[in-house]
């Protein structure tokens, strides 16, 4: 972890929840949710850059990263709650909200229940934009069960992220070092049940029909190679935001603000200091 990162992060109590979280900068803020596996080091290449001109706080989702991990159901309700109850405590008022994968069906969740609060979405390869059926979820959830995931090693890892990331890099495997470190933690068996809950939420939680009734400018961010969550995916979402825009990385996989770090800023920093149309 980068000095300047660790420098401002810090934990926030949340009612019997601790939320980790990096919070630096000044301006209008603008808020970043990780994704399924991740933390709020998912975003640490856009960190400094974002918080150059913006507040940012970045945060580790109630069980996962270094918050609480409480054995408990992981629903929307919970998982929006928390975040409401955290975002005043920061004193927030009116923010960006921005997610990665797991993360970009939250920020819609939260959006929709809380549109007085968010003034602008970035959804970078978000979930939510296909429908599972019952068939699949009963065959998905199975593969990523509590036991499953508590019994992950280093190898399973490389096979399950391999597909976060277009090809080998240094940042491939450093991100594939912090999920092998996760492993030793004394809280790994808290992790992986708040995990495969939260798989059950993201299986569950199907969003393009929903999508109109976000009036918040919206930008979707994809990386054209995702062989997690397909650009098609994207493409369908566009069709019915309200106030959506669509901006495509070449060559980029799951999470472009870690394979692409740079073409990901050029793509949101203007969206995030552009004014906000009247919702």
């Amino acid at each position: 972890m980068l000095p300047e990162v660790t420098g401002y992060q810090s934990n926030q109590r949340i009612g019997s929840e601790e939320i980790c979280c990096y919070d630096r900068g000044q301006g209008s803020a603008a808020v970043l949710i990780h994704g399924m596996f991740g933390d709020f080091l998912d975003w640490e290449p856009a960190l400094e850059p974002l918080a150059a001109g913006h507040r940012v706080i970045a945060l580790d989702l109630p069980g996962f990263g270094s918050s609480s991990k409480p054995r408990r159901e992981y629903s929307a309700d919970f998982f929006i709650s928390t975040l409401h109850d955290f975002f005043q405590q920061l004193e927030l008022k009116e923010f960006t909200l921005a997610g990665n994968s797991f993360g970009g069906q939250i920020a819609m969740l939260y959006a929709l229940q809380h549109p007085e609060a968010v003034s602008k979405l970035v959804l970078v390869n978000s979930g939510g934009f296909r429908k599972h059926t019952a068939e699949e979820k009963a065959m998905i959830e199975p593969r990523f069960s509590e036991a499953v995931i508590a019994g992950l090693t280093p190898e399973i890892n490389a096979l399950l992220f391999g597909g976060v990331f277009t090809q080998p890099s240094q940042t491939s495997v450093r991100y594939l070092a912090k999920q092998n470190a996760k492993l030793q933690r004394p809280d790994y068996p808290a992790y992986a049940y708040a995990v495969s809950q939260s798989i059950r939420l993201s299986l569950a939680t199907y969003l393009v029909d929903r999508l109109p009734e976000l009036k918040c400018p919206t930008l979707l961010v994809w990386g054209e190679k995702d062989q997690v969550l397909p650009l098609s995916q994207a493409e369908l979402a566009l069709t019915q935001l309200r106030n959506g825009q669509l901006k495509i990385i070449p060559g980029c996989g799951h999470a472009p603000q870690l394979e692409c770090p740079a073409e990901f800023l050029r793509g949101i920093l203007p969206f995030l200091s552009s004014a906000t149309s009247t919702k």
